[in-house]
């Protein structure tokens, strides 16, 4: 229903931001630990997951198409909502998360606070042969060129649509990063 959501951020709690665009304040939940990443004023794009309850409508939030379908697995796991599910997504990265899903590594995830053993359980079993197949966009080195400039004080969503056309992981970070700032700069001097 609501694929994403662009527009400039009003205010940033931990575990949601207020983000407005066509004259509306959306509440959008996202995970806490991407919250410490996000600018008041700055223009953003989440990829969004509306849940609907029988008292309430929310509103989920993801820097990354791959968030938001890991959070969507998450979900349809008997005992997992979504609440749960952003404990998770809040906790460990996607990469970690495949990690202790392969091995099946109990203690790790019943440390996320409405994880049991049974729970954890279940996860494995409903996400063992699913979570590699999710469409991972991105890799650290991505994430490392992102970081740098957002750092250079480049806009998070300006920053990551020249990243999304320059990016090839096959060149190194120091390339991407110089192709980058080229067509930024050009951008800017229009």
């Amino acid at each position: 229903m609501l694929d994403f959501i662009v527009g400039q951020v009003i205010a940033v709690k931990p575990d949601r931001v207020i983000i407005q665009t066509g004259g509306i304040g959306y509440s959008v939940r996202i995970p806490l630990r991407i919250s410490k990443y996000i600018n008041k004023d700055e223009e953003i794009k989440f990829f969004t997951s509306l849940i609907l309850k029988e008292d309430s409508l929310e509103l989920y939030g993801f820097l990354e198409i791959s968030e938001r379908e890991l959070f969507e697995e998450l979900i349809k796991i008997s005992g997992v909502g979504p609440r749960i599910a952003m404990n998770i997504i809040s906790t460990y990265d996607r990469e970690t998360l495949h990690k202790i899903i392969e091995k099946e590594d109990i203690k790790s995830l019943s440390k996320i606070p409405g994880v049991g053993k049974k729970t954890a359980q279940r996860i494995f079993l409903e996400l063992k042969g699913i979570l590699p197949s999710l469409q991972y966009e991105r890799n650290q080195k991505y994430d490392d060129v992102l970081s740098a400039l957002l750092s250079l004080g480049y806009k998070r969503l300006e920053a990551k649509e020249v990243l999304d056309k320059v990016y090839d992981n096959e060149k190194d970070e120091a390339t991407i990063i110089r192709e980058s700032l080229s067509m930024l700069a050009g951008k800017n001097g229009k």
